[in-house]
């Protein structure tokens, strides 16, 4: 099976191609031979500024057979700094993907996110892939519009919801990478737009990717899934587990900014995955996730997950404002 990932480059995309190595049965199809493609990034084409005919070309010459859809700008901050650029890469962009890969028959396996949900009417309970539809912020609403593309403009389609993940390769947006940053590197008061009292649940991005991966093996087609690690945690106790397991001093490292947390409770349920996709279940726990993002962390060069933070407070934008 060969396999295309749009956005290779980046923290899902980058992950997934690492975990396809693991697989007998898949070859990975990277973006880095497109030299005749409009590039986002070195070795990454841009999803909406080559059309639908160059998307074609691209996948019949490369004999692609599904195609993981995961480009898109990601995180409520970064996606209203960047309102035109994250609509064009999540809007049109899929919508060329969606086209090009229906010419052809090849089915489309969407990275979807659950912030496109009313979450404040399951505070108390598990959100389910037919909950209610209710984004709060312009990056949940395109990632709704992305998913309507999806399900109209391709012969075949599954759409995979991860709940936090965090770790891997290029993790940029998780609270646990932020703050075992800034702790490493002598930053203090990094805002967080979550309130510490609020139940979240982190799965580590390998999990994830191999749900993803096993639910293409499977053929789990024209369905949408919402894969969690279902061990939720107080946002303000996985600071407490950081401190513990890493020995890092982070009593001042944290500004909460508990209004902003528009999300609240959020946890969602896998069994509906689960009771299809038998072979997987998480296998990573939150506190040997964070160990192994601590060292990664250390390990890093040239990464910095407050990039986006930063460059706010240098263009003095009040990022609450987005929340």
């Amino acid at each position: 099976m060969r396999i295309f990932i749009t956005g290779e480059k980046g923290f899902i995309g980058s992950n997934l191609a690492a975990r396809m190595k693991l697989y007998d049965n898949i070859t990975f199809v990277s973006g880095e031979i497109a030299s005749d493609m409009l590039m986002h990034t070195a070795g990454e084409p841009c999803i909406h500024s080559n059309d639908i005919r160059s998307w074609q070309n691209f996948f019949q010459l490369n004999e692609v057979d599904v195609v993981i859809h995961n480009a898109a700008t990601v995180g409520t901050d970064v996606v209203a700094l960047n309102s035109k650029d994250s609509t064009l890469t999540n809007v049109q962009g899929t919508y060329n993907i969606c086209r090009a890969a229906k010419h052809l028959s090849i089915p489309v396996c969407y990275m979807g996110t659950t912030v496109i949900y009313d979450t404040k009417k399951y505070q108390n309970t598990n959100i389910v892939e037919n909950s209610d539809r209710g984004p709060h912020t312009l990056y949940g609403c395109q990632k709704l519009c992305a998913e309507d593309i999806i399900k109209s403009q391709t012969s075949r389609w599954m759409i995979v919801r991860p709940l936090f993940a965090y770790g891997g390769i290029g993790d940029m947006n998780s609270l646990i990478a932020k703050t075992i940053y800034a702790a490493l590197n002598n930053k203090s008061e990094i805002d967080m737009f979550l309130d510490p009292t609020k139940i979240k649940d982190y799965m580590h991005v390998n999990d994830f990717c191999d749900a993803v991966l096993s639910a293409v093996n499977t053929g789990m087609w024209y369905q949408d899934w919402n894969v969690a690690a279902e061990t939720p945690v107080q946002t303000g106790e996985i600071i407490s587990m950081i401190a513990e397991l890493t020995g890092l001093d982070l009593e001042n490292t944290v500004i909460w900014h508990p209004m902003t947390d528009y999300l609240g409770n959020h946890r969602l349920s896998s069994s509906k995955f689960k009771s299809v996709c038998k072979d997987w279940s998480p296998k990573i726990d939150l506190a040997s996730g964070i160990l192994m993002s601590f060292q990664s962390i250390l390990a890093a060069k040239g990464y910095n997950p407050l990039k986006y933070l930063e460059d706010a407070k240098n263009k003095n934008i009040d990022l609450t404002e987005f929340y």
